[in-house]
């Protein structure tokens, strides 16, 4: 009797243990429940220049990926966005993820030069840009570290009434570059109060670019593969404005 009476208090002692450790899980997986709940999906505004870079501010640190592919018809051009341009990462990863780059074009090809793209001139897609809103991207330009060599990609900009290089987010541009000899790199010195380090001399020399661009935008990523792609859409035939009589469409891929 006495050993039953023992056995039923420890199955009574180990139920309530049971039923203690149950509900701590119960609460605690309502109280993520809840947690989860609570957390809000922050809508961007339409854009401008008074609130762009507050919405930047926030998105960047939410949304870290450096790592985009831009698809085309010719293939695929993997690309490396640079942490150090903060404010034109993050308006490029959100340009792409709300999809405002599928459907755009490469509109500009000049061969040995650049492939300019980020735009369209069909009406839907004009459409959608102006429901992103209109918004410049303060510079970011460091020639010391970030240079126009070949396979740069970099953020267009205006040049009259534009004092500050303020660069404009939906324009992009991937250097294919040509030879660069000493006198290119003595007239980009000069012109732009740059003075070149060791290393940015030899790079330009061995795989080339364009120097006169350095100082004047801001570079803020890299083409990582692909750039077989680029040659092939600065081989294009264009008219009289630089744009390829071939449409080349893309679509922008956030990676990682």
């Amino acid at each position: 009797m006495l050993r039953d009476y023992k056995l039923k208090i420890l199955l009574l002692f180990l139920g309530c243990i049971t039923f203690s450790c149950s509900d701590n899980k119960s609460s605690n997986f309502q109280k993520k429940e809840f947690d989860n709940k609570k957390k809000v999906v922050r809508k961007i505004p339409k854009l401008d220049d008074t609130n762009a870079l507050k919405e930047l501010e926030w998105y960047g640190p939410e949304n870290p990926e450096t790592i985009v592919i831009i698809e085309t018809k010719f293939g695929n051009i993997k690309m490396k966005l640079f942490n150090a341009t903060s404010k034109h990462r993050a308006s490029f990863i959100m340009l792409a993820k709300r999809g405002y780059f599928t459907d755009a074009q490469f509109y500009r090809v000049v061969k040995d030069f650049i492939a300019q793209g980020g735009d369209s001139d069909d009406p839907d897609f004009r459409k959608k840009k102006r429901a992103i809103g209109k918004y410049h991207i303060p510079n970011e330009i460091d020639p010391r570290r970030f240079y126009h060599k070949r396979g740069a990609l970099s953020a267009a900009r205006a040049y009259k009434n534009n004092p500050t290089r303020q660069s404009t987010p939906f324009d992009f541009f991937i250097v294919q570059g040509r030879e660069v000899t000493e006198g290119d790199l003595l007239q980009s010195e000069d012109e732009n109060g740059l003075k070149y380090t060791d290393e940015q001399k030899n790079t330009y020399r061995k795989i080339g670019g364009d120097p006169h661009l350095d100082g004047q935008h801001t570079v803020f990523g890299e083409v990582i593969e692909g750039m077989d792609v680029v040659d092939k859409i600065c081989d294009l035939e264009t008219d009289e404005g630089d744009w390829p009589l071939e449409a080349i469409y893309i679509k922008v891929k956030v990676i990682e």
